[in-house]
């Protein structure tokens, strides 16, 4: 984080709101301590990254005869792409608020600016984590489905078995289970019964290919609380996809307080403080259940349930659309590279403190100084079966 000002402020000062803008932000960016941070943008490539993942080779079975080369096979590869945008927030102290008490005003200034930043970063973190394999906490058989795909394109597949209404699916998630788009995800935007055609955004840039497996999930009549069931099936869900682990050893889970409640009562549940002393203990660690190590994520990831109606635009609920008054909730448990931040090279993030100056044509009068946080950023997931998103409901606290 670099500090940048147009003010008279000293390199000690530069240092301390700096650091001070930091440590505010960092309790709140849970997700940020296991994103992979290596895949920066370099400077004038544009905003657009390309992620190139190679498809694994299946298992040999037959033995190679005698004075015989094993055929050689194409090495396969799926690509996919993300956009660096920029954020930032400003706020304004008054010309009274100068004349008073600047300093003062100033470290809250920069601590409710950290707080913010923290905030939006983890948002993006946790929205990209909404693209992870979808795991209802009911374990539902009727909203959660695998099927076979023909005819499909860049943005649609043909699920010649599937008999449910049309719109069932709108909303929910879409992951590719095998071909070279394993590990893809995307929103359903359509399901027409008819013609047993689904739509999904965004669109690939490698079309799959017929026979296929997709899975299906939707959110809707969804009423179960997080459960130690849940967890392990997702644990075994990572294994069966090989996810790596992280330090060979954990899985990582993120919750939010109420879900956890829920699984702490579990008498499995291993507080914080019992293993403390024997391993690294990650920023808003909990405990430990069922091989997965919990990180608390006190601005949870909630949403509106699926409805079963058409898709709307903008989405305005369904699996990746935030709501303050969903009532389903995102417990993310994912291995190592699952999702990235990606930033511009070269770029740091900004904390910039500006005071009025003489040359300032936009504030003739000297009415107030700005402190800002920008940053160029965004959160992507690089392997939607690396990381199991489970849905459920929570209990209420009051």
């Amino acid at each position: 984080m670099a500090l940048t000002t147009t003010s008279d402020l000293s390199v000690l000062m530069k240092t301390y709101y700096d650091k001070k803008l930091l440590a505010v932000a960092r309790p709140i960016m849970v997700a940020d301590q296991f994103a992979d941070k290596s895949r920066d943008i370099p400077q004038h490539e544009g905003q657009v990254i390309r992620f190139t993942r190679y498809v694994p080779l299946g298992r040999e079975t037959e033995p190679i005869p005698e004075g015989q080369n094993p055929t050689p096979q194409k090495l396969q590869a799926i690509s996919f792409e993300a956009t660096v945008k920029k954020y930032a927030k400003s706020i304004a102290l008054t010309e009274e608020v100068q004349l008073t008490a600047f300093d003062d005003v100033l470290d809250a200034a920069v601590e409710e600016l950290g707080q913010n930043l923290g905030l939006t970063v983890n948002y993006l973190y946790r929205q990209a984590m909404t693209y992870f394999y979808p795991l209802r906490a009911d374990n539902s058989s009727t909203y959660a489905k695998t099927y076979t795909v023909s005819s499909p394109t860049a943005n649609s597949v043909v699920l010649s078995d599937a008999d449910e209404a049309s719109n069932f699916w709108c909303d929910g998630r879409i992951v590719f289970l095998s071909g070279v788009n394993a590990g893809m995800s995307a929103r359903i935007t359509g399901w027409d019964a008819t013609t047993k055609t689904l739509t999904f955004s965004p669109a690939l840039l490698t079309p799959p290919s017929a026979g296929d497996k997709v899975r299906l999930v939707v959110t809707t009549n969804l009423s179960q609380n997080l459960t130690c069931a849940a967890v392990e099936r997702a644990v075994a869900l990572l294994k069966s996809f090989n996810a790596p682990k992280f330090q060979g050893k954990w899985y990582i889970g993120i919750i939010s307080p109420f879900v956890a409640y829920d699984l702490m009562n579990d008498e499995r549940w291993v507080d914080v403080n019992k293993y403390a002393g024997a391993e690294q203990i990650f920023e808003g660690e909990l405990g430990m259940w069922g091989g997965v190590r919990f990180i608390e994520d006190t601005d949870p990831w909630r949403e509106l349930p699926c409805d079963g109606t058409a898709a709307e635009t903008p989405q305005d609920r369904g699996i990746g659309c935030y709501s303050e008054n969903g009532t389903i909730y995102s417990t993310p448990i994912f291995g190592a590279h699952a999702y990235a931040g990606v930033s511009i090279e070269g770029v740091r993030d900004k904390l910039i403190i500006k005071k009025p100056g003489p040359q300032d044509t936009s504030n003739p009068i000297n009415a107030y100084s700005t402190v800002s946080w920008r940053i160029y950023f965004t959160a992507v997931c690089l392997n939607a079966l690396f990381g199991v998103n489970i849905l459920s409901t929570a209990s209420t606290v009051e």
